[in-house]
């Protein structure tokens, strides 16, 4: 029987790689309101079907579990949309509200008044708005997206 011996040197570079690696994936874990922002605000593109489809696949329902009244989608991806969490761009120093500091394209989704629970149905708006999220630090102390609080006032086109 041939024991394997391996130089401590190795084995600490080893340790220390594997104690570095596991530090970054805990790092870049989120909680639940990280994820819960990115399901219900966030897509790389608007997909066949809009508002209808995106907002019954993703089950986004209101606190009820009946059809949310409105949902607004920021057509981006979560890095980019995490920078506006940047402190330069914070908006109220009592409160964790961050502004974007252009602006970003959004897909506005409002529920028509004819639905049921069961099929929510909705109108939908795309546009160019600056948008105000609330940021909270997560592990390790960065700030993570939380909630989507409002979008900027300009016009809009109807994409029905």
């Amino acid at each position: 029987m041939q024991v394997l011996t391996f130089p401590l040197e190795n084995t600490m570079k080893t340790s220390i790689f594997l104690l570095v690696a596991l530090s970054v994936i805990v790092l870049c874990m989120t909680d639940g309101r990280v994820w819960k922002f990115q399901n219900q605000h966030i897509i790389p593109a608007i997909p066949r079907g809009g508002c209808d489809f995106l907002i019954a696949n993703r089950n986004i329902r209101d606190n009820n579990g009946k059809c949310k009244r409105e949902n607004t989608f920021i057509i981006s991806n979560f890095n980019q949309v995490r920078t506006v969490c940047d402190p330069r761009n914070r908006i109220n120093v009592n409160r964790n509200l961050y502004r974007s500091p252009r602006n970003m394209r959004v897909l506005y989704c409002k529920l028509l008044g004819q639905t049921t629970n069961t099929h929510c149905k909705y109108k939908q708006i795309q546009m160019r708005k600056r948008i105000v999220i609330a940021c909270d630090k997560i592990r390790g102390g960065f700030l993570q997206p939380v909630h989507f609080q409002a979008v900027g006032l300009l016009t809009a086109s109807l994409l029905i």
